[in-house]
Order: C-alpha cells, then sequence, then structure tokens
C-alpha cells in the first residue's frame, strides 16, 4: 500500500511521496546536487561530489619504527583498531618478513600471526588499504629473518623501517 499523501486534495493538488511511519507521514526525498537554480538527479552515472577534507580529530594515527626486529613486537595500538597504511623499507640485501598479530602484546614466533608481508633485500613498499584493515584486540607488528610464523631469526640493527598508519 502506497504511503503518499495529497496537497490540497479537494482542488487537484499534488501527490508527495512518503512512508507512514507510527501513523507519521516521514517524506521520501529523492537526492540531488548543483549549483543555485539549477539540480542534477544523483545516480549512478552522476553521483554527488565530495571532497574529503583532512583534519586533525579525523586524521590517522602514525606508528614509526627505524628498528623493527625480533623479541617482544611493537605495539601499534593496545586496544581494537584498523590499519589504513602501511611503509615498510628492508635496508638489508637478505629478504626480511614483517610479521602483523592481532593482539595487543606478545613475541615474535610465539604470538599468533595474521599477516606476513616479505620484504627482498634493499627493497620498501608502501601499501594503501582504502577499507582499511580491522584488528579487534590490538596491532602488534614485528620482523624475522625467516618465513615461518614461529622464526625467530634476528635482523640486524636498523634492517627493517615501519610506518603504520591506523585509527
Amino acid at each position: 500500500m502506497a504511503d503518499n499523501f495529497v496537497t490540497n486534495a479537494g482542488s487537484g493538488g499534488s501527490t508527495f511521496a512518503s512512508d507512514e511511519i507510527s501513523s507519521v507521514h516521514y517524506p521520501r526525498v529523492k537526492l540531488s546536487w548543483g549549483a543555485d537554480g539549477s539540480a542534477v538527479d544523483a545516480s549512478v552515472a552522476a553521483p554527488i561530489p565530495v571532497e574529503l577534507v583532512a583534519t586533525a580529530a579525523a586524521g590517522l594515527t602514525i606508528f614509526r619504527s627505524l628498528d623493527l626486529d625480533e623479541g617482544a613486537l611493537e605495539v601499534v595500538k593496545a586496544s581494537a583498531g584498523v590499519v589504513y597504511a602501511i611503509e615498510i623499507t628492508n635496508r638489508s640485501t637478505a629478504a626480511r618478513y614483517v610479521k602483523f598479530s592481532n593482539a595487543a602484546s606478545g613475541t615474535v614466533g610465539t604470538t599468533a600471526v595474521v599477516m606476513t608481508l616479505c620484504l627482498e633485500g634493499s627493497a620498501g613498499m608502501s601499501w594503501s588499504i582504502p577499507q582499511g584493515i580491522a584488528f579487534s584486540t590490538g596491532i602488534t607488528v614485528g620482523a624475522s629473518t625467516g618465513l615461518a610464523d614461529n622464526d625467530t631469526g634476528a635482523p640486524a640493527a636498523n634492517d627493517v623501517v615501519c610506518h603504520v598508519f591506523y585509527k
């Protein structure tokens, strides 16, 4: 049943779309945009233009490590969070493995790994993740010289430089 209503019904008024909720009519509105005096109906072909503006309150927090290593995981965030970008540099000529865990703390080689990033020797990577990667407990990160989750091989000092952009 249509919930529409008619204004000035007795004198040939106009019909308006509505949604009746608890005996109250709420208007149904078709979204449009444009300069003063014009309107373009929003659609897949003509989406509403949106400008993202960074603000201090809405910006990301930056985690920085100049010596990501084995041993205790470095704590990016000790509670639930979302990672939106990662930038890592391997200054060693041998491969290094950066391991992320969904934990508030832990140790490389014993804490469960949820993501491993392989960096070839003398290489780096930048990874932007617009939709983010959710960590329900915490965000921690460490590095080792081997791929296996239980590897505890120690990268040399300042081998792995890491930045994590998170909320």
